[in-house]
């Protein structure tokens, strides 16, 4: 069975577009849903969960993606554990591509993808998902991990409220565990360029993504990330 954990903070507007999605493709394949909802959630989250029958909705008395995460993996029964960000939407052949990829050996993977809009700088980005390197694995990339995989590295590291998914997958590379760049693409929001340009998104991510190798901790990065993009973190 392939667990989807989605930790989630006031998602109302992307909690349908995506559980739709997410419902009918449990209806095709060994598959559930979870949501791991923060305790600051204010909206009507909960309510739009009960909509969909495959969709299970806990809310994990905690808040920070890290936590909610490792959460929502405590409550899962799947095999394979999938890390999924509400405004990330998977390809039609998501399933069949993971599986595929843990048959082959693959202990852990991600999606290349592509954003929800089109212009030159966006797409450039998007391109160089394809492939690995420094940057490649986190952000809005979906992780999945075999499950003991995932609980043999004792899953994210709740210190971080930010850059959670890097600091997992630089253990991932540490340990030299086998990953798979799946090329079927998902489809990510551009919401943060809605409010800043190309240039500051990526200097921003850049210059924290520095920061974070030169150790600087990660409630220092959340504030510096925050106070650039003016986005929740």
């Amino acid at each position: 069975m392939l667990s989807i954990i989605i930790p989630i903070y006031n998602e109302s507007k992307n909690l349908p577009i995506q559980l739709t999605f997410l419902d009918r493709q449990a209806d095709l394949h060994p598959i559930e849903i979870i949501l791991s909802n923060s305790i600051d959630t204010t909206d009507n989250s909960a309510e739009i969960s009960k909509s969909y029958k495959n969709v299970q909705f806990y809310d994990s008395f905690t808040k920070g993606r890290a936590k909610q995460m490792n959460f929502g993996a405590s409550m899962a029964k799947g095999d394979i554990l999938m890390f999924l960000h509400c405004d990330v939407q998977l390809p039609e052949d998501f399933y069949e591509q993971v599986t595929l990829a843990v048959k082959e050996g693959y202990k852990m993977g991600f999606f290349a993808y592509r954003f929800d809009r089109s212009t030159f700088m966006l797409n450039l980005n998007s391109y160089f998902t394809k492939n690995d390197s420094l940057f490649a694995g986190a952000g809005d990339q979906c992780q999945f991990f075999e499950a003991n995989t995932f609980e043999e590295l004792g899953g994210f590291d709740e210190d971080y409220c930010i850059m959670e998914d890097f600091e997992i997958m630089d253990r991932v590379r540490k340990q030299k565990i086998p990953f798979k760049i799946i090329q079927s693409r998902a489809t990510v929001s551009a919401r943060k360029y809605d409010h800043s340009t190309w240039l500051e998104v990526n200097l921003i991510n850049g210059y924290v993504f520095l920061l974070y190798k030169l150790g600087i901790k990660p409630l220092k990065l959340r504030k510096i990330y925050k106070g650039f993009l003016r986005e929740g973190v």
